[in-house]
């Protein structure tokens, strides 16, 4: 199994130095931090503009992604669903082996035997399942509808088993968090999930407990809003109020992160994410039923010798057995790694320092800001497992230490760890869901607990030209995952690390590209078998940390993103051709970045590129010669704000005068079409509610997205698939076309002319297809006969078919253009041949021969 081992990052060399200059600046200043400078550290701002994510949707007016929007949006979905006609039905296609990021597990406790479990991920939602231990379990989806599937805590009540709470925004700083919408509830036992009102400026939750009289606390780290710190309930949520953090007075930060109830009813807290850290204390035995209170808290934090190194994360435990015995894990801002461990055996009163174990770090590139997590036995007080990039356990109250899980045992960088009993253990990772039902054994064993639980985080996928089961799709912490079945897959990892957007080459399968982040590729030369690295002669970690790349499949050449002012350009990646890359410098771009391509699918050696950032409004270019010296054709701009976000570019197959433009901004207009070849552009964003934008594709003329229209455009969205089959400008009506879909932000969206198909890559909920009704295509998924035909070349006035060398006598010819019309057909010997095509319209066409003895060949190709 392939794992992630890289620090999540910013978005492009420019920002990654600027990205690292801040935090070096963050932690000099953190190590003279007093009262009067801690504010300036509070600031989200630099953060987040380091995040692409932060770039890609902000709402340019504010300078901040007012997530809270989607609540209006999602009301306005669940109304249009009751009278807009849905014609696609999705099929979810795994993967059924790997999950995603996982900060939420929770044993039912109405279930004696621990089988019953809730999970849920930082953008997937709630899952469920009755059979754990079992070899597999069977995850099912219990809300993948909510308006925020970015869960980051589940907690069941300790009076009333019903009622179940989920809080939602991870607040870490990693470059793919997801903000939040506050604390969802459910009064049945997990089956119906609602927003409590009162928590819809919530934006990070980072946990929740409820103390022994039944009061609620939720830690917070704010964005925009003035909800921050710890805030304690003693309704069940219905209203709340700040005991601790900024902007109350006597405290260094308002960012808080965890929470722990022990068993004697006492409360903790720790204060601090990049801010320095503080650890708090109510005392049940003093407060009573006070307890949690504002003005019964008191600072237990630990004294350091070295006044030097600033503590910005910590993590707590309490022994359920022990409440007096408490354990502390500490950040070191100098270097990410947790250097130092504190125990204690009276509450926090006094405090022992210990060595740190080594399994939570990773050398330089540590990263315990983000994944950092504490437990401690259910029965035996002395015994501890930590969790960082790995995990390692105490059976002596940390006096020493023993890494627990090494070489893919268990996937790297830990979230969440849940004790059932004393051998029974429940690991939340980057991976998904893992379990030992050993763990007090001296090399405990362990078991990938992710069937069914897809949570998938993709940023891209593409399909293969014959094989209707075949997709490659790249995942954020999950490596480039190859799909090979039909329904649920179990899949394959091809390259490992951060997966990026893939390509397959649409004219026979056999190359096909994965990338990782930045400018860094593989390729594969035998239909996916095997990928190798295209080298360090051509790899770079220059454009964005998802680089938007297309490939062309006829000039076997890649259009990647770079640094402003220019794009990538990697050609020979054709079967035994030697890959070079070459840097396409483009003068009209200016200051902007490269944040969206497409190679045009009429005109050869001819790409459209989404130009923005850079201080500028977005830009539209058309580049003809583009693997050589480009020369720009078309030049124009998105009539809004600057540094609004191009995040997709299509051009109509059937016309490429038709081009189809997203931005991915809260608070500005998301679609743009041109029916005059990107020249000017008109408005048809419609009745879409205001949110991300993320993808656009042409639906081919006959196909039935709602009623009874042919055509139309569908959108990958925050909400799911959107589509319209009328393009009426800023009237156009939109609909959710949604049918069997999570509301789940939609990353990529894909058109297999083979079969009609759709394939979606959601950031959250994996992989989905549908296929479009309306469509005749004409080519079935039978496979290629080896030897059969040798190879077609089209030009604008013939079609050149050279035959193979089998004994076949006659062969059935068939062409269809994109819209799967038939439009030639006939027999002939078999024997090379030309088909004359010059009064055909320019565009994409598909060609289909059977052979007498069933031989079969189909492959796309252009007609200029």
């Amino acid at each position: 199994m392939l794992f992630r081992f890289t620090t999540p990052k910013p978005i492009s060399q420019a920002l990654q130095t600027n990205f690292y200059l801040f935090i070096v600046l963050m932690f000099c200043m953190a190590a003279c931090i007093n009262n009067s400078s801690t504010e300036d550290l509070e600031t989200d701002d630099v953060d987040k503009a380091m995040h692409q994510e932060f770039l890609m949707t902000r709402d340019l007016t504010l300078n901040a992604i007012p997530k809270e929007r989607l609540l209006v949006a999602m009301d306005y979905l669940r109304n249009a669903r009751t009278y807009s006609p849905s014609n696609l039905t999705w099929t979810e296609r795994g993967p059924n082996n790997i999950g995603g990021r996982t900060r939420a597990i929770m044993i039912d406790k109405r279930d004696a035997s621990g089988n019953t479990v809730f999970a849920a991920s930082v953008s997937g939602g709630i899952f469920k399942t009755t059979n754990f231990t079992s070899a597999p379990p069977t995850w099912t989806v219990v809300d993948d509808q909510m308006s925020n599937l970015a869960v980051t805590v589940l907690l069941q009540d300790r009076n009333n088993p019903n009622i179940m709470y989920a809080g939602t925004g991870e607040g870490w700083f990693n470059i793919d968090a997801v903000r939040g919408g506050g604390i969802f509830k459910s009064t049945n036992g997990g089956t119906t999930w609602a927003q409590i009102p009162s928590t819809s400026g919530f934006e990070f939750v980072q946990d929740m407990v409820q103390d022994n009289n039944g009061n609620l606390y939720v830690s917070l780290r704010n964005q925009s809003s003035s909800n921050r710190g710890v805030m304690r309930s003693i309704d069940g949520g219905t209203t709340w109020t700040q005991v601790l953090g900024l902007p109350l007075a006597g405290f260094n930060t308002g960012r808080a992160a965890d929470l722990e109830v022990a068993t004697n009813g006492d409360v903790y807290a720790t204060l601090g994410i990049f801010t320095r850290t503080e650890v708090w204390k109510s005392s049940f035995a003093t407060n009573g039923a006070n307890t949690g209170a504002l003005g019964t808290w008191m600072k237990i934090t630990p004294t350091t010798t070295n006044p030097n190194v600033i503590w910005q994360r910590a993590e707590l435990a309490v022994a359920p057995s022990n409440s007096q015995r408490v354990y502390l894990l500490v950040q070191d801002s100098a270097t990410q790694q947790v250097q130092s461990f504190y125990r204690s055996f009276d509450g926090g009163t006094t405090w022992d320092s210990l060595g740190a174990p080594s399994a939570l770090n990773n050398g330089g590139a540590s990263q315990t800001w983000y994944n950092l997590i504490m437990a401690v036995d259910s029965t035996n007080a002395d015994v501890i497992i930590v969790g960082g990039l790995n995990l390692t356990r105490s059976t002596d109250a940390g006096s020493s230490w023993t890494t627990i899980s090494s070489g893919g045992s268990v996937h790297v960088d830990q979230h969440a760890l849940v004790f059932f009993n004393s051998q029974r253990l429940l690991i939340g990772n980057d991976g998904g869901i893992y379990y030992s039902a050993d763990v007090n054994n001296t090399t405990p064993t362990y078991a990938n607990k992710n069937n069914g639980y897809n949570v998938t985080q993709f940023y891209g996928c593409d399909y293969h030209p014959t094989d209707a089961n075949y997709f490659l799709a790249g995942a954020q912490d999950n490596n480039t995952q190859k799909f090979t079945q039909a329904g649920m897959n179990t899949t394959n990892a091809v390259v490992g690390g951060d997966g990026g957007f893939p390509h397959i080459r649409h004219t026979d399968g056999v190359i096909q590209i994965a990338a990782t982040t930045g400018n860094n590729y593989y390729r594969s030369q035998n239909s996916g078998a095997t990928f190798a690295s295209l080298g360090a002669g051509v790899n770079n970690n220059r454009g964005q940390f998802i680089n938007p790349t297309d490939f062309d499949d006829n000039l076997n050449a890649l259009f990647c993103g770079d640094d402003a002012g220019q794009y990538y350009c990697i050609i020979g990646l054709d079967v035994g051709g030697t890959p070079t890359g070459s840097i396409k410098s483009v003068p009209a771009m200016a200051s902007r970045e490269v944040t969206a391509v497409k190679v045009d699918p009429v005109e050869s050696n001819t790409i459209w590129i989404g130009a923005s950032l850079g201080g500028q409004v977005p830009q539209v270019l058309k580049i003809s010669t583009a693997t050589a010296t480009p020369t720009v054709s078309v030049n124009s701009t998105i009539p809004v704000a600057a540094n609004a976000y191009i995040s997709s570019i299509d051009v109509d197959p059937a016309n490429n005068s038709n081009i189809l433009v997203t931005l991915s901004n809260y608070g500005i207009v998301s679609v743009w079409y041109s029916n005059n070849g990107g020249f000017s552009w008109t408005n048809i964003e419609g009745n879409l509610p205001d949110m991300p934008v993320r993808w656009g594709l042409f639906a081919p003329s006959t196909a039935i997205l709602s009623g009874s229209t042919g055509g139309g455009i569908l959108l990958g969205t925050e909400l799911g698939v959107w589509t319209t089959s009328q393009i009426n400008g800023a009237t156009t009506a939109w609909i959710a076309n949604n049918s069997g879909f999570p509301n789940v932000r939609t990353d990529m969206l894909k058109y297999r002319p083979g079969n009609a198909m759709v394939v979606a890559a959601t950031h959250g909920r994996g992989l989905f297809t549908t296929i479009l009704p309306g469509v005749t295509t004409g080519l079935p998924n039978n496979t290629i006969t080896k030897d059969f035909i040798k190879y077609i070349s089209a030009s604008s006035s013939q079609l050149q078919i050279v035959k193979g060398s089998l004994l076949t006598q006659k062969m059935q010819v068939q062409i269809f253009d994109v819209n799967g019309k038939m439009v030639y057909g006939s027999q002939h010997p078999y024997q090379n041949l030309s088909i004359p095509i010059s009064s055909w319209p320019k565009g994409s066409y598909s060609v289909r021969i059977n052979g007498n003895n069933k031989e079969y060949f189909v492959r796309q190709f252009l007609k200029n």
